[in-house]
């Protein structure tokens, strides 16, 4: 209850859509963005009740989240890249391959105060309905990260390459010093200690059985 006032209860605000991901607030305008992933658009709640669609298509995009400038970061499932869309409408490629292969297909995304850009990239981007099917090519799952003011020729692996078998969620402590990423499947999250330079290091378990795995029966996702 010192998260959640107690007698708090869920309201469903809006509905009839297909498979709802990625919900970000604007500390400033007051809206809610979402996507509405296999239905390939991006939608906008506001506190009146009003839904609008803002994007369609929207390249099945997933997490999404601010950076300082009020930027939108977002993770796009059928272009398997990262973008920046910025407030004026110009939209800028961030990642979208690593080590000449294209990457998975990036899945949520977080930003550090200083700039850097951690997001991590499983392949549900490349099954059906949820992207576009087809073939990898890294042939594992990774968790990338971009320095401040960096893009696509600063990418930098944050983790070893079979640290995760799907990571997807990940978030930071308030302070900034950990990092926690979930690896779906595996049902359980990892932490991380995130050094000055924006490397991560000493990576340990932070929670084990969040579910199953199976995704009927409760699996980790966005955080």
């Amino acid at each position: 209850h010192e998260l959640v006032e107690e007698g708090s209860k869920v309201e469903r605000v809006a509905t009839g859509f297909t498979f709802t991901e990625g919900p970000i607030w604007h500390p400033v305008e007051h809206h809610l963005l979402f996507s509405d992933m296999p239905g390939d658009v991006r939608r906008k709640y506001t506190p009146d009740g009003t839904v609008v669609e803002v994007m369609r298509p929207a390249f099945k995009c997933n997490g999404m989240t601010y950076d300082a400038d009020l930027n939108l970061i977002v993770c796009e499932h059928v272009t398997s890249s990262l973008v920046r869309e910025r407030p004026d409408g110009v939209r800028e490629l961030l990642a979208f391959h690593y080590g000449g292969k294209y990457l998975n297909s990036p899945n949520d995304v977080c930003v550090r105060s200083d700039g850097t850009i951690y997001f991590s990239d499983p392949w549900y981007g490349r099954f059906p309905g949820f992207g576009i099917e087809r073939e990898r090519e890294l042939g594992w799952q990774g968790v990338f990260r971009i320095p401040p003011g960096g893009g696509q020729d600063e990418l930098d692996l944050a983790v070893p390459q079979d640290e995760f078998d799907m990571p997807n969620g990940l978030c930071f402590s308030p302070d900034e010093s950990l990092l926690y990423v979930n690896d779906t499947p595996r049902a359980h999250i990892k932490v991380f200690d995130v050094n000055a330079d924006g490397t991560l290091s000493n990576g340990r378990m932070f929670f084990e059985g969040v579910g199953t795995g199976v995704i009927e029966e409760g699996i980790p996702d966005g955080m």
